[in-house]
This record gives C-alpha cells, structure tokens and sequence, in this order.
C-alpha cells in the first residue's frame, strides 16, 4: 500500500512540476528573449559544481545512517548524522566565498548581454543561497527515506511547488518581468522544505537528534572514503552533461545556449519523473539489502523494470510522434523541426536506460562503487572529447548544436544497456544476463507501441492544443493497453488493479 502511495504522490509532483515549465517556459521566452531562459539552467548547472566539494560527504550519508537506524543501532545512527551535520556548514562556508567571486566575476566569465547582467547577477546570487541552506539542513531529509515516507516528501513537493508558481505569478504579474524572480520562489522553496524536513525527522525518527557530542572525525573520513568514488561519479557527470550549457555560451553563444536550453526542458522532465518513480525503491532495496533477503531483492529489481518500462512508452511515444506539433504550439515563434530534432538527439537512448534507472541504486546499497564509477567517468571523458573536439573543428553553430544533443545520448548507450545491468547482477552475485529477458521485452513492447501510436498521425491531425489534448490521450491508451499485455506479469496487473481499488474506496 504504501508503496503505490508514494507512487502516486511522486507522480502528482511531476505533474506539478510539468505545469510550472509548461506555463513559465514561453511567458519567459516571449518577455526576456530566450538568451534569458538559457541563464535559468545555466546558473543552476555553474552551481552545481560545487557538489565536488560536497558529494563525497552526504552521497553516503542516507545509507549508512538507514543502515545502522535499520540494524536498530541508533547510537552509530547518531554518530553519522551529527558529523554530516557540522561537516556541511564547514562546506557551506567553502561554497559561499566561491559563489561570491563567481558573482563578482560572472560577466568575464561567460557570455551575458548588457541588459541581462544584473538579473543574471542577482539570479545566481539567490540560488547559491538556496543551495547553501539545502546543504547545511540537508540531513533532516533522510528521515523519510528511513521510514519509507517518501509520500509525505513528494506531497511536501507538490505545496512546495504551488508556492512556487504562486510567488512567480505574483512577482510577474505585478513587477517589471525578470529572471531572478526564480532565484526568490526557489528560496522561499528551500525555506519551506527546509522547516518541513525538520518537522518529519522529529515526527519520524525522534531519536536521531544533532549533538555536538557525537560528532566524529572519524566517521566523516569513513563516509568520504566511501563516498570517494562518488566525487569522480559527480565529475564525470559534469564532464558529460553539465558542461553543455556553459559550452553552448562559450562555444556558440548566448542564444544558442538559450535555444538548446528549451530542447532540455522535456528530456529533464521525463528523467525527473522516472529518477522519482525509481526513488520509490530506494527504501526498499535497500532495506531488503540490509536484511539479506537477497531473492526478494532481486525479485523487487525486475518489478521496477517492468513498472518502468511500463510508464517510459508513455512520454517517450507522444514526443517522438507529436513533439513536433506540440513545439509548434508551445513556443510559436522558434522552429518546432529544429527542437524536436534537438530534443530527440538528446533523448534516443532514454528507451533502454530509463527501464533500468533503479538500477543505479544497486552500486550505493552494495557500497561497491569503483568500477562503476570508473566507467562512468571513463565514458563522460569520452563523451566531453568528443563534444570539445566538435567545437574545434565543425563550424556550422547548427551541427555544433546537434553534435552537442546527441553526443551523450550515443555514449549512453553502451552505458545503460551493456555495462548497468551487466555489472549490476555480479555485484550482487547473480548471473550477468539476470536482467535481460525483463529488458528484452521492454524493447519490444516500446516498438510495437512506437510502430502503433505513429500510425495515429494518418487520422488525427493536430492544429490546436484540444486535438494535441486528444492524440496524447489515444497515444496514452495504446501503450497502456500494450505494456499491460507484454510487459506486466499477471500478478504485478492484479496488484495494481486491487490496490488502485482499495484507494478509490478510502477516498
């Protein structure tokens, strides 16, 4: 039951979400420009590389303080949550002198119009802020994951996220329209997740509390050593993804940058949605890990597959097939063949690694994050390579923009088909093909889907949001019908079937 509950709420805060982008999105574009709309993500992903010097601290601090929560040692519990604590506000104050000079300098560093520098400016500003207090107070969020809550954080999302389009149309509708409005419904963002974070540790897990006293140097250098392998994950992802911004302004400039930041907002939704939906097994892998019930773990890994899969023909079929006419509709005044290329570019090997994004999780609850981490590192080198090399070589800025798209999503091929479920099953001890035959049949439901759903644009012809409204609802239909045929075993459709009954019936 309480799985399904915190499926349904991680869905309701995609929704959301989706609702903030959709909206926010072209009333950006047609007001700033879309150099602008490119600073938004731009100034997220700079700031995101401050967690190099926090990664390796807190990747492993929910694990070891679940661990030894679960294992009912609260005493250790403790240890690891008072010296996550203080360790970050050291952290905090290393993040803030970097922002500082960045905010100083941030004209000379990348390329920002005249009239955008003190939005801009004071954009940045807001969010190294919000980050910050996410950092310091970031531990009293393992309480749901402890107690498998993660309905009351999604629901805490969902409000967090009304707030925000409440304080952004405020702030839109009765100022001069600018980007750092963003930076403020953010912060007051943090600030609410931040009390409510708080109020479920000491509603959920009142026995881990912050002392002084059980602050251990010794249990910080066993999470950075653990968590080591996580920093050069982290480096690696900015090598292979969070880089395409800044080099999109540098490389090409500040309206490419915002052109190519438009064709990301439905690929960073669609991962946002299946990275939440996958979260909802994170409790649970690992607590069966921690309890050794390695066969029930296993059989858990395959229900997410198919549950997965069974959601990732859904976005994936509608964008393919109307992504054209839905570009065409949303931002009127770009070129909607020219995003939606850009965006499946980016997206062509989302069908073979969204189906297995619980399986990431594998590498944490094993503590065996070495090797992955390498290849991970190893492939992004590859990808950021390929990526520099292009920018050298190929002059077109609409080839730079494609090779750009595409370049990891090649990459991630090989990453997400070949090596997650292959090294995935020898850490935990089984077969490496253990997966396959759950993956195998994800790749055919989702082309028969695919074949099905493209045979719709010969009878619906889609000239408005209402006949858009329709296919997506006869694209929705058949792939729900063929996933639930091919890919869910009987008893995972009874499961769900009774389930979404026995809810309808308490509502």
């Amino acid at each position: 039951m309480q799985f399904l509950v915190n499926m349904a709420a991680s869905f309701m805060t995609f929704v959301v979400g989706l609702g903030i982008r959709f909206v926010l999105t072209p009333y950006i574009v047609r007001t700033l420009g879309t150099e602008a709309y490119g600073f938004i993500g731009l100034s997220s992903n700079i700031l995101s590389y401050t967690g190099l010097v926090t990664i390796a601290l807190n990747s492993m601090a929910g694990r070891f303080v679940t661990i030894k929560y679960s294992a009912g040692d609260v005493e250790s519990a403790n240890k690891y949550y008072a010296s996550v604590f203080y360790s970050n506000i050291i952290l905090a104050a290393v993040i803030l002198l970097f922002s500082i000079g960045c905010v100083a300098w941030l004209e000379y560093m990348i390329d920002i119009p005249k009239r955008l520098v003190l939005d801009v400016k004071l954009l940045f500003a807001l969010l190294a802020i919000n980050n910050i207090v996410g950092l310091v107070f970031g531990i009293w969020g393992v309480s749901t994951f402890i107690k498998n809550r993660l309905d009351l954080s999604n629901i805490r999302g969902i409000i967090g996220n009304f707030m925000n389009v409440a304080i952004l149309v405020l702030l839109f509708s009765l100022f001069a329209p600018h980007i750092w409005y963003m930076g403020v419904a953010g912060f007051v963002m943090t600030f609410y997740t931040t009390w409510t974070n708080r109020r479920f540790a000491r509603m959920l897990t009142p026995e881990l509390v912050v002392k002084r006293s059980n602050f251990e140097w010794g249990k910080v250098v066993e999470l950075l050593k653990s968590g080591a392998w996580n920093l050069v994950s982290k480096l690696g992802e900015i090598l292979g993804q969070g880089l395409d911004l800044l080099i999109a302004n540098v490389c090409i400039g500040a309206t490419a940058m915002g052109y190519f930041a438009l064709t990301k907002n439905v690929p960073f939704l669609i991962l946002s949605l299946f990275q939440t939906i996958s979260g909802v097994f994170g409790p649970i892998l690992t607590n069966l890990y921690a309890q050794g019930e390695k066969k029930r773990l296993i059989a858990e890994l395959h229900k997410s597959i198919r549950i997965l899969s069974f959601f990732t023909a859904l976005p994936l079929c509608a964008l393919y097939i109307y992504g054209d006419s839905f570009y065409e509709l949303w931002i009127p005044s770009e070129d909607p063949y020219k995003l939606q290329l850009l965006t499946i570019l980016g997206t062509f090997a989302l069908p073979y690694t969204l189906p297995l994004e619980s399986l990431w999780g594998i590498f944490t609850i094993t503590n065996k994050l070495k090797y992955s981490t390498l290849f991970m590192l190893g492939n992004n080198i590859v990808v950021f390579a390929i990526v520099m090399t292009s920018m050298l070589v190929v002059e077109s800025p609409e080839y730079r923009l494609m090779i750009l798209a595409g370049t990891r999503s090649l990459c991630g091929l090989a990453r997400g088909f070949i090596f997650l479920p292959m090294y995935g099953a020898h850490c935990l001890g089984e077969k490496k093909g253990v997966f396959y035959s759950s993956i195998l049949k994800t790749l055919l439901s989702l082309a028969i889907c695919m074949a099905l759903c493209y045979a719709t644009r010969y009878i619906i012809t889609v000239d408005s949001w209402a006949m858009l409204v329709v296919a997506g609802i006869v694209v929705c239909a058949i792939t729900c019908i063929v996933n639930t045929v091919l890919v869910l075993l009987p008893s995972d459709r009874e499961f769900i079937y009774h389930k979404i009954l026995r809810i309808k019936k308490v509502a």
